[in-house]
């Protein structure tokens, strides 16, 4: 007779096992998580890249102007459209704008008009944004051209807004041109913006087509600088004297385009923001990366 060893694992063997595959799981899967992160803030820096050139196109051809964060409310029934990539555009964000200039199509449905609908059923003045190149990769669905990803340094670069509401032509400081920059590789142009979910400490959720102040990304394509005169200045909800700063969501950071062209991740801290206890950005910070002179001046509204 022939007798059959048959060797197997024990209990306590595969426990060991099991136990070992859940802790490298436990290992590997926030290193694939941080990786992910980090590609989309790769990502999100060859966005901006890209969005600085037609930037740079659109002011040299523009006699250096810069553009504007918006065209103007004119009101009283008055559309101000632009001819961008697709058609003409009821007042484009600074993104249309500037993705005119290098061919890329913001709107697969432009509306010329504030209330006309889309083949979406948004706005003319609260389309979404059909090119993901207008949208950071961290919060693809942050979509809608007013609640934006991306906010520009509209205070010193090209705030449109009226200071008297019966003159067209009264732009609180635009146009400015490229001259007016001290330091271009010193100045942020546009960022990643959290809107003015920056002013609160427990923000809502973001929400499209949303005018809750306390929702992230509310007034997101308004990046306001780090100093701004609580008094007499005033911020993207300036009637009720909310800011939007720096989103840090790409691992801590926030992507960043600069004046000249160059696109980095930086930190709210770096760019000369303050952040209280209770993680609201204050109004306090350091403006010298935003101001055109490069000075630590506040913002004051014309």
């Amino acid at each position: 007779m022939r007798s059959h060893n048959h060797k197997a694992f024990t209990l306590i063997e595969l426990l060991v096992v099991v136990t070992i595959i859940a802790l490298l799981v436990g290992i590997l899967l926030p290193a694939m998580s941080s990786a992910r992160a980090r590609a989309k803030g790769t990502v999100c820096l060859t966005h901006l890249r890209t969005l600085g050139q037609g930037m740079t196109m659109y002011a040299l051809s523009h006699k250096e102007e810069l553009p504007p964060s918006r065209m103007p409310n004119l009101g009283d029934g008055v559309h101000w459209q632009i001819e961008i990539s697709g058609g003409l555009k009821y007042r484009p964000t600074f993104l249309a704008i500037m993705g005119n200039q290098i061919g890329m199509q913001p709107f697969d449905d432009p509306q010329a008009v504030k209330d006309d609908v889309d083949r979406h059923g948004e706005l003319g003045d609260r389309q979404d944004y059909a090119s993901e190149s207008y949208v950071c990769p961290a919060v693809a669905d942050w979509t809608d051209e007013r609640n934006g990803a991306y906010g520009y340094n509209y205070q010193f670069l090209g705030n449109a807004r009226l200071r008297d509401s019966g003159d067209p032509g009264s732009f609180k400081n635009w146009p400015v041109k490229l001259s007016r920059i001290k330091r271009p590789a010193s100045c942020v142009a546009v960022a990643d913006c959290m809107g003015t979910a920056a002013s609160f400490h427990r923000p809502l959720p973001y929400e499209n087509n949303s005018r809750e102040v306390e929702r992230y990304g509310n007034e997101g394509f308004n990046l306001d600088p780090p100093r701004v005169d609580e008094d007499n200045g005033e911020m993207a909800e300036f009637d009720e004297k909310k800011r939007t700063a720096l989103d840090d969501r790409h691992v801590g950071r926030g992507g960043v385009l600069w004046l000249d062209g160059r696109a980095k991740l930086s930190t709210l801290k770096k760019l000369g923001y303050v952040v209280d206890e209770n993680d609201i950005v204050t109004f306090e910070g350091n403006n010298e990366f935003f101001h055109n002179l490069f000075r630590d001046d506040p913002w004051i509204s014309p």
